[in-house]
Formats: C-alpha cells, structure tokens, sequence
C-alpha cells in the first residue's frame, strides 16, 4: 500500500505544480508573471504525455473476441497437452490501453488472466503487464512493434518457480493477418540456454 501512494503522489507532483501556478494570488503574480494554462510548459508535458497517439491507434488491432489454444513446453522441447481458451480484449480509458480477459484451462485446471497493454509515451516504447490464478506476481514488460512484419517483442523478468527467482525472458506477438496473432514466451533453461516455454495462437472468433 505505501508503494502504490507513493507512486501516487509521484504521479501528482507535477500536476499539483501547474495547479499551483495557475491559482496564484495577485499579490504572486506581480512577482510572476501570468502564464495561460495552455501555454504553460508543464501543462503542454502533461497533456502530451496523456495524448494518445498512432502507436495507441496499433493496439486496436487487438480488440475483439478470440479463440485461443495454448502450448506449454518443456527445456528439451516436449510438449504438454495443449488446451483451449477465449479471450476478450477491449479498449480502456479513451484508447490509452487495451485490456484483456483470458478463460480457459491449464494443466488440467481452469485457467483465467488478466493483460493491459498500452503505449507509454514518455518511455516511446510499449508496456504490459499480465497477471493469473496460476501465480501471485504481475508479469511487467517492455518492447517494440515492427509495422513490416506486424510483430510486437516484449523483453522482462518472469517468474521461474523452479530457480525461485525472476529470470529475463523475452515475449514475441505476431500477426499473420487481422484475425490471426500467435504469442511466444521465451526464457532460460536450466542449461541457461533460451527455449520457447509457451506458445498461445488467437483466431479471432466470427
């Protein structure tokens, strides 16, 4: 709790700075002159960090209804049973982010997660995070999208239960057309080799 107020508090500095500014007693502004809102510095920053823009506009793709199936694979490349899922993404916060509902099974058991995706305007790069009932950590990334072959590349840490650390992993989305992506996670081995541990294919569902 006292982590998330103080990135709160972060979050209101500069917000509470422009304010500041803009209810200036008189007898302030003789000493500083007035600054319309709109021309203020800090105010500008604030609304272009806020504004979305064209690469907000790229994760609309995602939006809608899918059918998914999930593969799970060993280190040497054996394959557990693959399952199925739905998932549901819709945009959030006036085309900010895209959040996502995933339901289905895993390893036998009922399965369900939640993503956010969004672009982060001051970092230009693109952020997710993912969390599940299959754990009690939020997966958090970063990464690129490249419009020549419609692939996103994620880099983060997630969680490697049988290390009992956060190991650097790599996720790659990659759109074959509008109503067909595959998702590839990708980490260590116990070897420290990287292997694919998991593969998710969408189909967008009619």
């Amino acid at each position: 709790m006292k982590f998330q107020l103080g990135i709160a508090a972060l979050l209101l500095v500069p917000i509470g700075a422009a304010l500041a500014r803009a209810t200036q007693t008189p007898q302030d502004k003789k000493a500083t002159p007035a600054v319309a809102p709109k021309d203020d510095p800090s105010m500008m920053k604030m609304k272009e960090f806020a504004t979305p823009g064209p690469s907000h506009k790229t994760l609309e793709m995602k939006v809608g209804k899918w059918s998914a199936e999930m593969k799970m694979f060993k280190p040497n490349g054996d394959a557990f049973p693959p399952s199925k899922g739905t998932s549901e993404i819709k945009s959030m916060l006036d085309g900010r982010f895209v959040a996502e509902t995933y339901t289905g099974d895993f390893m036998g058991q009922p399965f369900h997660g939640e993503g956010r995706f969004g672009f982060d305007n001051l970092k230009k790069k693109y952020i997710s995070t993912w969390l599940d009932d299959a754990g009690t950590g939020i997966y958090a990334m970063e990464g690129t999208f490249d419009a020549g072959s419609k692939t996103f590349t994620f880099t983060g840490d997630m969680p490697d239960t049988d290390a009992g650390k956060y190991v650097k992993s790599r996720m790659v989305e990659k759109w074959t057309d509008n109503d067909h992506f595959t998702v590839q996670s990708f980490s260590p081995g116990p070897d420290g080799k990287e292997f694919m541990g998991m593969e998710l294919r969408y189909t967008r569902a009619k």
